[in-house]
């Protein structure tokens, strides 16, 4: 339990309780004004369920729709995570064909330090960090590059030109990852989306019965909850829902024990 506290991002966190009081402030001011207002109109009672339920609809079609956007960004980024495992194993096992022993073990600490790296960049906690990680594994990127680059120029044969392009596939994978890592539902979605909830809920408490005022929280509270588990999927990097370099950190432990590599 503690563990799940700490991976709670305090934003998130905000948002959940600012969302919950919102949408409880909506429903209570719609029972308010049904206290005030209501009659007995069964014709106007049978309107209002007819609104209700549209919107309702409308509501959680809404939501679905939006969850569906995040979830297809997370498991991109989930993706994009094992191309980078796969890439590496494949530049770690081209480094068996270079022509000395001295230059395999060169090329293998370099992608050591690179794999490293990038294990780090997907446990990095802010933006700030994942941006330096980045930078440092671009930076050995660019040493394996001069490093492959030269050796081919020495020898310019096949077996060269396919260690060049598995060098070449680290770059690539990386932004593909870069591109993934992004906010998939845009700021003008989620205000709609929260236009939407406050109408609901002031139509919720506007048709609750008198006597069923305790039940104003429970709908709010679970809106909220929804809520919260979408924005969670949605951002990259951070939160009790995130992309964990469970690939990268495999091929770690495939490393250390004398796999790929001889």
């Amino acid at each position: 339990m503690s563990e799940l506290l700490n991976l709670l991002d305090a934003n998130a966190l905000k948002m959940l309780l600012a969302i919950f009081f919102v949408l409880a402030l909506s429903a209570w001011a719609g029972s308010a004004v049904s206290r005030r207002q209501r009659k007995a109109d069964p014709a106007k009672d049978e309107g209002l369920k007819i609104v209700l339920g549209a919107t309702l609809s409308l509501f959680g079609l809404l939501m679905g729709f939006l969850l569906s956007f995040a979830i297809s960004g997370y498991n991109t980024r989930v993706s994009a995570e094992e191309n980078e495992a796969m890439a590496l194993a494949n530049a770690f096992q081209r480094t068996t064909l270079l022509p000395t022993i001295s230059a395999q073990q060169q090329a293998e600490t370099l992608l050591e330090e690179y794999l490293v790296s990038r294990i780090a960049f997907y446990h990095a906690a802010d933006e700030a960090q994942r941006a330096a990680l980045r930078m440092q594994s671009i930076q050995l990127q660019t040493k394996m590059w001069n490093f492959v680059s030269e050796a081919a120029k020495k020898a310019p044969n096949p077996v060269s030109v396919s260690l060049v392009e598995a060098c070449g596939q680290l770059y690539i994978t990386q932004q593909k990852t870069m591109a993934s890592w992004r906010h998939q539902i845009p700021m003008t979605a989620w205000l709609i989306l929260i236009v939407f909830g406050v109408c609901s809920h002031f139509l919720i408490g506007y048709h609750m019965r008198a006597g069923s005022q305790a039940w104003l929280l429970v709908v709010p509270f679970v809106t909220a909850l929804a809520l919260f588990m979408i924005s969670e999927i949605d951002v990259p990097g951070k939160g009790v829902i995130h992309v964990t370099p469970q690939n990268l950190e495999a091929l770690q432990v495939t490393l250390s024990k004398g796999g790929l590599t001889p």
